[in-house]
Parts: C-alpha cells; structure tokens; sequence
C-alpha cells in the first residue's frame, strides 16, 4: 500500500513554495505547482535520508510513498522571493505539544550540525565572496539566520534580546542559546491560539502560532543552508576556472619564451 504524505502549496503568479507539515525542514520551490509536487517529492526522500544520516527511526512504509494536496493558497506575491511574506495554513493552527517542541529541538540540532561542518573551516575571502546573480554572501547569510530565529519567537507577542555579538558565528551560538531556552520553558499560553505580531508587522499575513514558528524555525535554516551549499561550490569553480586560466597563461608565456 503507498503511503500518502499530505504536501501544503504557496502558489504564486511566478512561483509555487511546497511544504509537507509531517516533514519540518522539507521545503522547495517550483516555477509551478506541477513542478513544485515533482520537487517536493524528491525532497522528501532526501529528508528521510537526512533523519537516518542523523540517527533517526524512519518506518518502512516511507519507501513507497506518494504526496498529496492537503491545503493550496493562491497569493499575489512570488513565494519563491526572500523576504516573501508568510501565510497561515490551516494545518498549523493545532496547538503544538511538549512532544513537538522536544522534536524541534532535536531537528534544530542536525540542522546545525550541518551548517556548521559546510562553514566552520572556510576563508574571509571565501565567507565575503558574492555570487553572482545572488543576493546573499555566506556571512550575510550566516547573520541572516541568526537574526531570524529570535525574530520567529517574537511573533507570539514574545519580547527577547536584542543586542548580539558582531561576530557571526558567536552570533549564531548566542541567538540559538536564547532560542533553544525558550523552547526549553515554552510558556503554555503560547502553545495555542492565533497571534498577532504587535512588532514588524506584515501587510500581507500578520498571523502566526506556535507551530508555524516550530515550523520555520527548522524550515529556514535548512533552506539557507542548502543555499550555502550552492555558494560554496559556485565559489570552488570560480577558483578552479581562475587556476585553469593562470596555467594557460603561464603555457602561453612559456611557449612565447622559448620561440
């Protein structure tokens, strides 16, 4: 029997966001919402090949599985654009449990430990360099995750912390520090209902609960990540190009030399 994995779309005039509810950290993106299913589909089993990796139980029945369309909103924006707005579906007003929070934590934690091994060891030169046709550097990035994961928490009407280190990376273990003990303490009032964010308000959805923050609190960085991901091999061909080209120069040089 195939296994049905419920998938929630984002679709837009100029692209589709795809994100399956059972799978916090599974999101992608699609020109349309055709393309955005194949996507998902594959992420999918990518995201039960990054549980494993990390130690985790996946049932067997996840080997043969196939997705379906449990919720679809239609919007007036790309969702495929940072900075996009972010909508409320119907599957994330549930309360979340101490259950959900534990296993956030614990997703919050692979997906660190991934980050961390693609950036801890790279160079300034490489941590500043600016693909082209992005918009982000890693570093840029880097301060982009750590700024955004207090900012989740905040949306339940939450106040925390403002002040940060200016170095990244003890930016990002300060701001996880302070987001992983209020997870730790996570008050019971804030477990159910539908708030309304009274900072950085949205023009276009100011609605949030507290599973959509789980929610985005592994989404984002496991998006970011990948984009690091992208970066950092963009970054490794440019400096094989450049090493291909100064031999070519030095060949030419030489053949002119002995001539």
């Amino acid at each position: 029997m195939v296994t049905k994995i419920s998938v929630c779309l984002e679709v837009g005039p100029e692209g589709t966001g795809a994100f399956v509810p059972s799978c916090p950290g599974c999101w992608v993106f699609g020109r349309t919402p055709e393309r955005a299913l194949m996507k998902v589909k594959i992420a999918i089993a990518e995201w039960f090949e990054w549980m494993k990796k990390h130690g985790e139980q996946v049932p067997t029945e996840t080997k043969d599985f196939d997705v379906e369309v449990a919720e679809m909103l239609r919007v007036d924006y790309n969702p495929v654009e940072a900075g996009k707005p972010e909508p409320l579906f119907w599957s994330e007003l549930h309360p979340i449990t101490k259950k959900d929070i534990v296993r956030t934590m614990r997703l919050m934690t692979y997906s660190r430990e991934d980050l961390l091994k693609l950036v801890s060891n790279i160079s300034n030169e490489c941590l500043d360099w600016l693909p082209p046709k992005n918009p982000r550097t890693i570093r840029n990035c880097l301060r982009h995750i750590a700024y955004v994961e207090p900012w989740y928490i905040t949306r339940l009407n939450v106040d925390l912390p403002s002040k940060r280190p200016r170095n990244v990376f003890k930016m990002l273990d300060y701001t996880r520090k302070i987001v992983v003990d209020y997870l730790r303490g996570f008050p019971r009032d804030k477990m159910s209902g539908i708030f309304q964010p009274k900072k950085d308000l949205s023009p276009t959805c100011n609605l949030w609960t507290a599973r959509k923050v789980l929610r985005r609190l592994v989404d984002h960085e496991r998006l970011h990540t990948k984009y690091i991901e992208k970066v950092l091999q963009m970054y490794e061909e440019k400096k094989h190009a450049l090493l291909c080209q100064n031999k070519s120069k030095g060949l030419l040089r030489g053949v002119k030399e002995y001539k």
